[in-house]
């Protein structure tokens, strides 16, 4: 299969000169002027994508080819079902507008070979419409996690100290250090399910009074020029996420690569990173351990949205929380904090009753 520079190439060649096969340019010589301006339609070619595009469509399409291989499937020309199928499984880890890129760069790559996109195809559409809808479904119907749900969920996870003798007791309390980690990282931070199972050592800078946390690729960063989300160390808490995170790489060993990864019952830690399902599963399953009403309603958001919702009620100025969660939208932000905000500005708290 051709390679991006390849298709470069054979693209300017459309828009070159033609040589013919004795010697000579077809259609005769090419005065100066009409060279400059082909010199300037391959020019203009090259800039039809800026840099950021071409790397994000780069990425995109080296995702699919990599679930195309794993599973036995056509890239190019790929198949509605293979890109259905790519859509279906990555939907548990990226956004919605990641998902969008990602579909503009497997019809990126068909439309420059000169095949026909599946993207294109009503199938194809309708699953990306249903991703669309459950997703923000989902979302809608998330609770918040507050403060005080969390110290719940934490503390009824296995007791951190000395790890126990026997494999799968082992294995049970590998899994609580991480745990523990993961809720206090993405209640703290306020990340995306996506964010959270994505980070790795490398994106962890550590300071005297904190963490700053570079989240390379997000809903809100399609360009993936990175961002900046900073957590606070919080001294005298057994609730501190930065020590939280740091107990976890520690015990278990990880000095590169993700930093949240799979604990089977072999108590052998996988050197694959999680996926935002278990994110949503990590946080359910301590949920109902804290026996939290409703235990089964709280998703992997409900940890971003309980740190929007806490934030509020404490009385974080508006662009401090927004600067955390990183929302581009002043509309998707403040969905989050209204409610809260109408029940401290209610006249309802003012009829003498």
């Amino acid at each position: 299969m051709p390679d991006a520079d390849e298709n470069d190439d054979q693209n300017h060649a459309d828009l070159a000169p033609k040589q013919r096969p004795g010697g000579g340019e077809e259609g005769g010589t090419l005065s100066p002027e009409l060279r400059d301006l082909a010199d300037k339609a391959v020019e203009y070619h090259e800039s039809a994508l800026s840099e950021n595009t071409r790397e994000a469509y780069r990425r995109g399409w080296e995702d699919f080819l990599s679930f195309c291989q794993k599973h036995g499937l056509d890239a190019a020309p790929a198949s509605e079902r293979a890109v259905a199928l790519y859509l279906s499984d990555r939907a548990e880890d990226l956004a919605t507008s990641t998902l969008s890129q990602r579909m503009a760069a497997i019809q990126h790559a068909h439309d420059e070979r000169g095949l026909q996109s599946p993207t294109r195809s009503k199938a194809v559409q309708n699953v990306m419409r249903g991703i669309r809808r459950e997703t923000e479904r989902t979302s809608e119907q998330a609770p918040p996690l507050l403060t005080e749900h969390i110290k719940n969920m934490v503390d009824a996870l296995p007791r951190t100290g000395s790890p126990p003798s026997g494999t799968e007791a082992e294995a049970a309390w590998l899994r609580g250090r991480r745990d523990r980690a993961l809720i206090l990282t993405g209640f703290a931070g306020a990340f995306r399910r996506s964010e959270l199972a994505a980070l790795r050592m490398e994106h962890i800078d550590s300071r005297p009074n904190g963490l700053l946390v570079t989240v390379p690729e997000s809903k809100t960063d399609q360009e993936g020029e990175g961002q900046l989300v900073p957590i606070r160390r919080i001294e005298d808490s057994g609730y501190c996420p930065v020590r939280a995170l740091r107990r976890w790489a520690s015990v278990a060993s990880i000095d590169d690569g993700p930093i949240f990864r799979g604990v089977p019952r072999s108590g052998f830690i996988s050197r694959d990173a999680i996926t935002g399902r278990t994110v949503g599963n990590t946080v359910k399953r301590a949920a109902e351990a804290a026996g939290l009403p409703q235990a089964e309603d709280y998703t992997g958001h409900s940890l971003r949205a309980g740190h929007i919702t806490q934030a509020s009620m404490e009385g974080a100025p508006d662009a401090a929380i927004q600067a955390q969660s990183r929302h581009e939208s002043d509309r998707a932000f403040r969905e989050y904090v209204r409610p809260q905000k109408l029940l401290e500005n209610t006249s309802s708290a003012h009829l003498g009753l």
